[in-house]
């Protein structure tokens, strides 16, 4: 057998090299839950924000949502529409709320993040979740709705800006869908309720005749 001896300088050497590694791997943890912990903010700003215009209804607060989004951004709304840049997220929300004409009289939405943001290099992250949102419109109408989102997200000059948002509602399971099917059935049941009367009325008329003849 043999056995090697270690001088005590190398040891120490070993030894120092070895408690120094987990300190010099936990460096580059720690950068990106610092990244984390920006994107969070940016997502508590923003989705407040949009609670914000969504309950007051004030052109005035629409800006608050603009500094939580790049100046391309592209949002694909609850509606299918398609909004390009700052510009477009006024006009959009101006003309759903803040307008002479609004459509939606208050919107409320909770965004739950399902999993820590993908991160591609220092400046890119995409993230995804699910969100339940609650609508009055001005007609009256008011339902909760759930949905699906994805969101990516850059850098730039120091600050996490969403460069994109997408709502995804589910077409199964959707108060508008259901309430949509449920008009077709209720004019279907109507439609044959009138048809069975123009009948009954239309075999009156006819034996009336024969009888006549």
């Amino acid at each position: 057998m043999q056995i090697r001896i270690i001088a005590p300088g190398i040891a120490a050497a070993i030894l120092f090299a070895g408690a120094a590694q987990p300190l010099n791997a936990q460096q580059p943890d720690a950068a990106i839950d610092a990244v984390h912990e920006e994107i969070r903010a940016l997502k508590s700003g923003a989705e407040e924000a949009f609670n914000l215009i969504g309950s007051s209804g004030s052109a005035g607060d629409i800006e608050t949502i603009l500094e939580y989004v790049h100046d391309d951004i592209v949002l694909v709304a609850m509606n299918g529409e398609t909004v390009l840049g700052k510009q477009g997220i006024r006009d959009y929300f101006t003309d759903k709320m803040a307008g002479p004409e609004p459509t939606v009289s208050t919107v409320h939405h909770t965004f739950n993040v399902a999993d820590l943001t993908k991160l591609y290099g220092d400046d890119t992250g995409v993230a995804y979740g699910d969100t339940i949102g609650s609508y009055e419109l001005t007609n009256g109408m008011s339902f909760v709705v759930d949905a699906y989102w994805t969101a990516t997200m850059v850098k730039e000059d120091g600050n996490w800006l969403l460069a994109s948002f997408q709502f995804a509602p589910s077409i199964f399971e959707n108060p508008l869908v259901d309430e949509a099917i449920g008009m077709v059935y209720r004019a279907a049941a109507i439609a044959g309720v009138i048809g069975l009367i123009i009948g009954f009325l239309l075999a009156r008329l006819f034996l009336k005749r024969r009888g006549s003849a």
